[in-house]
């Protein structure tokens, strides 16, 4: 076990009054850094500079640690688990680093097969290369041992060439492309988990956070807090009766407060988290991006104010689904001005991307070859100008200023990978973009992981950037996105197909955005798919605040979409989550994207998840909606997302359970005139979006589950003095169930609608009525 330091050692530690607690880090929060066990892995902490430049020194005599310029190199090839606590000087400052060493499961992929020459196996484990891990072949035989994280994987095998699940395990999922992906369960060789630290309550100058025990009965053996990366003098904190800290913020202006502790079976306690902002925790009086709820709009699908502007493409090939549409600007400012939005309770638009978009009409080149245009805003044919069928600059200009009127801030789509092949850059300079061939002749489209990750293009008429050959195209792409940014005062970016441009280019651009409009709070959240350590690695201080998060996304939707749900799963996908992005961020929660098929219809069982979202849209569209639990599945769904840490986004059409299928039938047209049922969706997802705003909980709590087995979770949101219980029932019956309360509280107070729980000795019976939720307000 990795030694860990006693919070009482204070050998690199200087102190200077208060001044201490207050006095700007160098670095930005440092989030615990996870090394698998057996693994060598280097950390670029460069990534958490405050300026351009930190000067680090390592001190510390180490053998399997080393500083190496700006990147922590970390080898735990001889550690089993567990975690340590290192000490570095940044521009003379003390700093904190915490290192947690996972354990990893032992596990042999094997293939049999008397014809196959190669056999790779491929998963979320690797990114999906289809090269890296090739199994060793002995006769018939294929077999490679590697070590995994204990959870739940998906997988494949590569057999010449060609994907298949293994044939030898019965358990196989959809990919959501139309396929499938194998199972590998090792959730059972996982370790006990530690107990938790919880925000308990806030009294003057004392934040009290009380400790709940693991199941083993563990107990608190250490507690180390920090002011982002700076440890905090012990003389400002108490510890408490039953193992729980008070910590006093008198000294404390700004920052993030962070407990750790070693508990007697020498785990992590994990980590608890507080926001300081103006000396007091942060909550929802501030404007802050952790209160924010997000409406997607994409443009040529939501409203036609304007029809003068419509103008479709004229091919007899392209299906109405993929022409233009004539939603437009003076669409969105009609339902800005009729307060759409304020009365839905959303706070930030999302607008698909504006740039000027062809006048024809394009033949994808995956089979069987379909007809698209641009209306989604996504094949750029101009950097800096707006496509006139949305509308004009002045009306664009008009739409930012309304909703910032309105308290709404504005986050524009902004693509960064390619270009369509009119843009006068490929035009021009050439040289900026890679070859659509591949070194063996075969086409790179489409090729969205492993090696051709960087470089694979979305089809033979959008070419995408070659940034790590031409660093003259990183500036370039920044200064547009910078001249979209002024322009028209936006509040962030949306940006997309984050995972296929370097590093590079997203530091630069968030770097340019910092210089620049200083005095913007900017919010940048991007879309990549694949495992969520290549989700996270792009989310840090030097590039995006956020990404999708898709493990939740991925996990949670067939279980409210289900007639026969089992939320037993749900639980440890929230915990490993929490273990990867913080028990605070600012991910997106989705119940649908314009690259996803739509809930409703799921749902609704017109679709299911293997099916080809593409051609169902084409060939065997769904209809309307048969079943009234739909519109229940998704006011479930949505009402979970309002529940967990990260930003709640609706899709538009979401808030009325617009049916569809995969691209391009989930873009169908917006309806405003809507049905008694749809009507009470949108309420409830304006009571929704309301409670969200309202209690901090919600946001930036402690979550405990308390309940998930079959189609009831029940978890618990505890802020200090806020705690909200929220109880779901997904099935169609009613549900009547008993739980022990981890705190004593003596009534339950329903927060939509009437009633309330009186609390026996901690013991509480939820009745949950089919297909429903509750939240509770919990008083003492």
């Amino acid at each position: 076990m990795i030694r860990v330091k006693n919070i009482l050692s204070l050998s690199l530690l200087i102190f200077v009054s208060c001044e201490f607690h207050t006095a700007m880090d160098p670095l930005y929060p440092i989030p615990v850094l996870k090394v698998k066990m057996g693994e060598e892995k280097a950390f670029d902490l460069s990534n958490y500079f405050r300026n351009e430049n930190v000067n680090l020194l390592f001190n510390e005599s180490l053998q399997h640690i080393s500083l190496l310029g700006n990147e922590l190199i970390i080898d735990a090839s001889s550690v089993t688990s567990g975690f340590e606590n290192i000490s570095l000087i940044a521009d003379g400052r003390p700093i904190h680093i915490f290192i947690e060493y996972e354990f990893m499961a032992r596990h042999t992929f094997s293939f049999e097969s008397e014809k196959a020459n190669t056999v790779v196996v491929m998963g979320g484990f690797n990114d999906w290369s289809r090269s890296a891990l090739p199994l060793l072949k002995r006769g018939n035989q294929f077999s490679r041992t590697i070590f995994m994280s204990p959870k739940k994987h998906e997988y494949k095998f590569v057999v010449d060439g060609i994907e298949e699940i293994d044939p030898k395990n019965p358990v196989f999922i959809s990919n959501n492309i139309g396929g499938w992906n194998s199972i590998l369960d090792l959730r059972d060789q996982n370790i006990t988990e530690p107990g938790m630290l919880v925000k308990n309550n806030h009294k003057g100058n004392w934040l009290h956070f009380e400790y709940l025990p693991s199941n083993d009965g563990a107990s608190p053996q250490d507690w180390i807090i920090l002011l982002d990366n700076k440890e905090l003098h012990p003389d400002i904190f108490d510890l408490l009766s039953g193992g729980g800290v008070k910590v006093n913020i008198s000294g404390v202006k700004e920052g993030l407060l962070r407990i750790f502790g070693r508990d007697s079976k020498g785990r992590m306690i994990p980590e608890n988290q507080t926001i300081i902002r103006n000396g007091e925790p942060l909550s929802s009086n501030f404007d802050d991006w952790h209160f924010a709820i997000i409406y997607n709009i994409m443009v040529d699908r939501f409203r036609d104010g304007d029809s003068l502007n419509n103008k479709p493409i004229h091919d007899p090939k392209l299906h109405e689904l993929a022409n233009f549409m004539g939603g437009d600007f003076a669409g969105i400012q009609q339902k800005l001005d009729e307060g759409y939005f304020k009365d839905l309770g959303v706070n930030t638009l999302w607008i698909s991307p504006i740039q000027k978009q062809p006048d024809s009409s394009w033949v994808e080149w995956v089979p069987p070859n379909r007809t698209f245009s641009g209306y989604h805003g996504y094949w750029p044919i101009e950097p800096r100008k707006i496509d006139p069928r949305f509308g004009k600059s002045e009306e664009f200009h008009s739409i930012v200023k309304s909703a910032h009127q309105t308290g709404t801030k504005v986050i524009l789509d902004f693509v960064s990978n390619h270009v369509h092949q009119d843009h006068p850059y490929l035009r021009d300079h050439k040289n900026w973009f890679g070859t659509v061939n591949l070194p063996d002749g075969r086409l790179n489209i489409r090729q969205w992981d492993g090696d051709t990750r960087l470089t694979t293009w979305f089809d033979e008429f959008i070419p995408s950037f070659d940034f790590p050959s031409a660093p003259v195209a990183i500036n370039q792409v920044v200064e547009d996105a910078m001249w979209w940014m002024g322009e028209y005062d936006l509040d962030g970016f949306r940006q997309d197909a984050v995972k296929h441009v370097p590093h590079s280019f997203w530091k630069s651009l968030t770097r340019s955005a910092k210089i620049r409009f200083p005095e913007k709070n900017i919010y940048q959240i991007g879309e990549t798919f694949g495992s969520d350590e290549l989700i996270g690695s792009y989310v840090n201080p030097a590039e995006l605040d956020a990404q999708f998060n898709f493990s939740i996304y991925f996990n949670s939707r067939g279980v409210f979409s289900s007639d026969q749900p089992n939320f037993s799963d749900l639980g440890g996908v929230i915990a490993e989550n929490r273990s990867t992005f913080g028990p605070i961020h600012l991910m997106g929660n989705i119940t649908s994207s314009h690259d996803q098929l739509r809930f409703s219809g799921y749902a609704d069982g017109q679709i299911e998840f293997s099916d080809n979202g593409t051609a169902r849209s084409f060939d065997n569209p769904v209809g309307k909606i048969r079943q009234l639990s739909t519109y229940s599945k998704m006011a479930n769904f949505h009402a979970f997302n309002i529940s967990q840490p990260g930003i709640p986004i609706i899709y538009y059409g979401e808030e009325i359970a617009l049916m569809g299928e995969g691209d391009p039938g989930n873009r169908r047209m917006m309806r405003f005139n809507i049905s008694d049922n749809e009507m009470e969706l949108k309420k409830t997802f304006s009571l929704l979006n309301g409670l969200r705003t309202e209690y901090s909980s919600l946001a930036l709590g402690d979550q405990m589950i308390l309940y998930n087995e079959g189609p009831v979770l029940i978890l618990l949101k505890k802020y200090f003095n806020e705690m909200i219980l929220v109880a779901f029932n997904n099935s169609q019956d009613s549900k009547t169930i008993e739980i022990e309360f981890p705190f004593e509280n003596t009534l339950l107070t329903k927060l939509i609608g009437l009633g309330h729980y009186e609390m026996n000795d901690k013991l509480i019976k939820l009745t949950i009525n089919p297909l429903s939720h509750d939240f509770y307000f919990s008083e003492k």
